[in-house]
């Protein structure tokens, strides 16, 4: 494998076993491909629950194994039914234990199953029932369009352990009341997912909207691997909103597909044949994700 790109780089989003669903690798086989290949770290992300402990664990085995590579693993929070759903109080465990990312819903999100339900035909999506106790979806809106009284508790969290909000697979529409929400609360570290996959797909006007309150917005390897976006739209997007608000990330665990390690080099390979400089790179895949988690 070519490591061009990869040095000091960290994946925001990542799948790795233990997990609900099948998955290609464990944290530590994850932990071990990327230190080898010159990353600084990853985030590993479970729909079903929280990622904190498990980080702190193989990050110390890290520390063990390669004593002297400062290599990080951070873990955090999804806010699907296997955490409760919108749980301040799985928030607040979570910070305590040290984790990084706050996630609101995503595969137990109604936008995430009304989107799967009418493409249901659409390769790369997913399942949209992957907990089958809780049938009922999470939106964060009420009937009128504002935000329930659970979201602000959780945001007052967020701000109290300074972790990152992450928008999950929430509508458009949620995201865009959240992240105005979290930026009037004085939160500082904002990051809207998948803007370009279908689920959660924002316009580029969308897109600088998010960025003029604060936030920064995810692309994923995964997205146009699977066919679900151009590689074009999103290097139309860095170049139109610069890539000091852009992450890259890869999105991948998948048994079929390849590691994340792998992901994180063949997107920069793909975005760097499309005109993306090395050093806008270093910046989406480097730079900005550790000022997200550090």
């Amino acid at each position: 494998m070519k490591i061009r790109f990869l040095k000091q780089t960290i994946d925001t989003h990542g799948h790795t076993i233990p997990d609900g669903a099948p998955r290609k690798m464990t944290d530590l086989a994850l932990a071990m491909e990327a230190v080898k290949a010159g990353m600084a770290g990853f985030v590993t992300k479970c729909h079903q629950g929280d990622t904190s402990a498990r980080a702190a664990v193989v990050e110390e085995a890290m520390g063990l194994l390669y004593p002297g590579k400062d290599f990080r693993v951070w873990g955090g929070v999804v806010l699907n039914h296997g955490a409760g759903g919108l749980n301040p109080s799985a928030v607040y465990a979570s910070g305590k234990m040290g984790g990084r990312f706050v996630w609101f819903p995503t595969v137990d999100a109604e936008n995430d199953a009304l989107y799967k339900k009418k493409h249901a035909s659409q390769q790369g999506l997913g399942n949209a029932n992957e907990q089958p106790i809780r049938k009922n979806k999470i939106r964060i809106l009420d009937e009128q369009g504002v935000l329930i009284p659970e979201v602000k508790e959780i945001l007052q969290q967020v701000k109290a352990f300074n972790m990152v909000l992450a928008t999950g697979h929430i509508a458009v529409q949620e995201s865009l009341a959240l992240v105005r929400a979290a930026a009037a609360m004085g939160i500082q570290k904002i990051l809207v997912n998948h803007v370009s996959l279908p689920i959660t797909n924002a316009s580029l006007a969308l897109q600088k909207e998010y960025i003029d309150n604060g936030a920064m917005v995810e692309h994923c390897y995964y997205t146009p691997m699977a066919g679900l976006c151009s590689w074009e739209e999103i290097a139309e997007s860095i170049r139109t909103l610069g890539p000091e608000h852009v992450i890259l990330s890869t999105d991948l665990g998948q048994p079929a597909n390849g590691s994340p390690v792998e992901g994180m080099e063949k997107f920069a390979e793909q975005l760097h044949s499309l005109g993306i400089l090395e050093e806008e790179l270093y910046q989406m895949m480097a730079v900005n994700p550790e000022r997200l988690l550090y």
